[in-house]
């Protein structure tokens, strides 16, 4: 879906484009692209016309655009809802671990992403610091401490904090 959604919306903004474009802007597989737009023009949504033996031109049609506009409000719908159970989860964190927190700053550990800005924010919203750690010696320094709460959101942060009280990954808890 996501990336039915991608190509849609690059061909809503470039009518004239290739495969190869198509391909670089949405980060498929020329293959993946291909066989989307075959998808695609049998169900209505894109119109192929040929310009010449080796151009073609992608048309999105009104059912094309009916489905972009489907897509994206599904994913917002998608992405709120799992906005909403990270600030539930956070919430129930906050209260299991106030003994940790107590004044410190909760370490944010992984990258500098949309999960990140989603923490933060709520965070501050309770009136509690957060301290980003993504660098290797953070990591190590976390390790020897157990007295705060770390929160991490991918696998790779996870395997380096193995066995590190307080460390909790809340994408596992959704």
């Amino acid at each position: 879906m996501e990336n039915e959604y991608e190509v849609l919306a690059h061909l809503h903004e470039n009518e004239l484009t290739t495969q190869r474009k198509i391909s670089k802007h949405t980060g498929l597989s020329l293959g993946a692209v291909n066989l989307l737009l075959k998808k695609m023009a049998r169900k209505g949504l894109v119109k192929v016309e040929k310009l010449s033996a080796r151009k073609v031109r992608y048309i999105l049609t009104r059912q094309g655009m009916q489905e972009k506009s489907r897509l994206a409000y599904r994913f917002i719908r998608k992405s709120y809802n799992q906005i909403l159970k990270i600030n539930l989860l956070l919430d129930q964190l906050l209260i299991e671990y106030a003994d940790c927190i107590n004044g410190k700053a909760v370490i944010l550990c992984g990258p500098a992403d949309e999960i990140m800005e989603i923490l933060t924010h709520l965070l501050n919203l309770n009136n509690i610091k957060s301290e980003l750690c993504s660098d290797t010696d953070c990591l190590n320094k976390l390790t020897a401490s157990t007295d705060q709460l770390v929160l991490i959101w991918r696998e790779e942060e996870e395997e380096k904090l193995e066995g590190r009280l307080g460390a909790v990954n809340i994408m596992e808890m959704l």
